[in-house]
């Protein structure tokens, strides 16, 4: 470096580390981008808390928490548990069925006592089971461990008649089955992609799926009724039973004779049995016989105006439902009672309390006592 005029080495010296040095200048950001900064950063954290709570949800409803998926079959599977970690000793004894079996089966009536070896029995009714949903349940109990020492599974002749797809029954509940169902359900389905894409929706946006079930555990008072799924855990007792809610006037239960009229009366004047539920049966007997599992057949009882809505074509077409079961397949098919009267239920087929505990004496002592004694 040249020197500056006049400047000495000593100058020199004495300048050029402050020549070095750097300098640095702060810049002052306006408020407002701070804020924008800080507010960015706040809802970059939100959604990835959102999509992590989202992720755990649903692992937790497809593995630990069956009650938030499917509230009554969850809250079933978890008292059929407890009752076998208190009874360690007694053979559990399944019966399968619709809403008529929740009503029904009372198990506390039925007189067992409570020694080892005695029967265990369970109620795992499900409100508005197809055959289809009555095989599911079972698959899935299997899948769950449950090896029960018997089955007793409903016939409820107008499901019989159901000439949809399977497809179409599973269409407005793809949230309550697991990945496993999906393949269970697939030999019965036309298009397993379009059940399998609306199921990963429910996944993708669990809060949205499964808010109804989770607000009415949380916070039932803040749920409209129609959306209230709570009775689904609070109506069910210990061994499964769900009492029919309410004493029935005479004009109610005209009233909901006339709404069950119009859902069953169609198929109980031209019963027809379809081949999706045979197909359904036939394997739930395989399912049964492969794990080793004795299985019967009964049917609920019904009202004498319920009763009259049958055809005799309807009524030999169900006879012969019945004789395939027990000649074919050889599995016994308890007939149900028909000295039940109009009082006894609350629309023709649902059993009020004492009809529930009537029906279930009687099926105890002349079914299953004599049944489960010849398999045992």
């Amino acid at each position: 470096m040249n020197q500056a005029p006049g400047a000495s080495p000593l100058t020199r010296s004495r300048f050029l580390p402050q020549l070095r040095k750097p300098v640095f200048v702060q810049t002052a950001y306006p408020p407002a981008y701070s804020a924008r900064r800080r507010a960015g950063r706040t809802v970059l954290w939100g959604a990835i808390a959102l999509l992590v709570a989202n992720a755990a949800l649903s692992v937790s409803v497809e593995t630990v928490l069956p009650q938030v998926r499917d509230p009554e079959y969850g809250y079933r599977l978890v008292r059929l548990r407890a009752q076998q970690r208190a009874h360690p000793g007694r053979s559990l004894v399944l019966a399968i069925g619709t809403s008529r079996t929740q009503n029904v089966i009372d198990p506390t009536a039925m007189g067992f006592p409570d020694e080892p070896g005695s029967p265990l029995v369970f109620n795992f009714g499900q409100s508005g089971a197809r055959p289809p949903h009555l095989r599911l349940a079972l698959q899935r109990l299997f899948a769950e461990g449950v090896r029960p020492a018997a089955v007793a599974v409903e016939i409820l002749p107008a499901t019989l008649a159901y000439d949809g797809s399977v497809d179409d029954l599973f269409r407005e509940q793809p949230a309550r089955l697991t990945a496993a169902d999906l393949a269970r359900l697939a030999p019965y389905l036309d298009d397993p992609a379009v059940l399998r894409r609306r199921w990963l929706g429910t996944r993708v946006n669990s809060w949205e799926a499964f808010h109804m079930t989770i607000l009415s555990h949380l916070a039932p008072e803040i749920q409209p009724w129609p959306e209230r799924v709570a009775f689904q855990w609070t109506m069910t007792d210990a061994h499964g039973f769900s009492a029919y809610p309410q004493t029935i006037s005479a004009a109610d239960r005209e009233r909901k004779r006339e709404r069950a009229f119009a859902s069953y009366g169609s198929a109980a004047r031209d019963l027809q049995v379809r081949p999706l539920a045979e197909r359904a049966f036939r394997d739930l007997v395989s399912d049964c016989r492969a794990a080793n599992v004795p299985i019967a057949f009964y049917l609920a009882p019904e009202s004498p105006i319920f009763r009259s809505w049958y055809s005799p074509e309807s009524r030999a077409t169900l006879a012969a439902f019945a004789r395939m079961l027990s000649d074919e397949l050889k599995c016994p098919v308890f007939e149900a009672p028909t000295d039940f009267a109009e009082e006894d239920f609350a629309d023709g087929h649902h059993a009020l309390r004492p009809a529930a505990a009537r029906f279930s004496r009687g099926l105890a002592e002349q079914h299953l006592k004599p049944w489960l004694g010849s398999v045992r």
